[in-house]
């Protein structure tokens, strides 16, 4: 028997989900952000997206669940970050139907910051630039 169009596929559907914000120049954010996706696909009413944080981008340790069971309709979700401490975090999206999954990592991070002082500007290696400045909220 042969499959034509119209046969389910029995490794599970084709959509996939990409986090895109925080975008790969990463954002900076005391109180909340906005964390954002899209699917390659139309959404179904089976699909779920459950939404982590990570500080390394290893799913095999560290994640942290900030969201669950959120409808696959949604395209964001308002992070309140108050009681994270300040480190850069990296999200996860995680797309639900049944059995079956797709996954992401933003490619920036997340820069939780608290206060009035922003973390001065650093070179690759992680260094503090010498005479950077940077604008602070009013």
């Amino acid at each position: 028997m042969s499959c034509l169009a119209g046969c389910s596929d029995p490794w599970g559907p084709d959509t996939a989900i990409t986090v895109t914000r925080p975008p790969s120049g990463g954002v900076e954010a005391d109180e909340s952000t906005i964390i954002e996706w899209t699917l390659s696909e139309d959404p179904t009413d089976e699909q779920t997206i459950t939404l982590f944080v990570d500080t390394d981008r290893d799913p095999a340790e560290g994640l942290i669940q900030i969201a669950d069971s959120l409808s696959s309709e949604t395209t964001g979700f308002l992070w309140d970050c108050t009681l994270f401490p300040e480190d850069d975090y990296y999200v996860r999206a995680v797309l639900h139907d049944g059995g079956w999954s797709s996954e992401d990592y933003s490619e920036g991070p997340v820069t939780v910051l608290h206060g009035d002082s922003p973390r001065e500007p650093a070179d690759a290696a992680g260094v503090p630039q010498e005479g950077s400045a940077r604008q602070t909220r009013p």
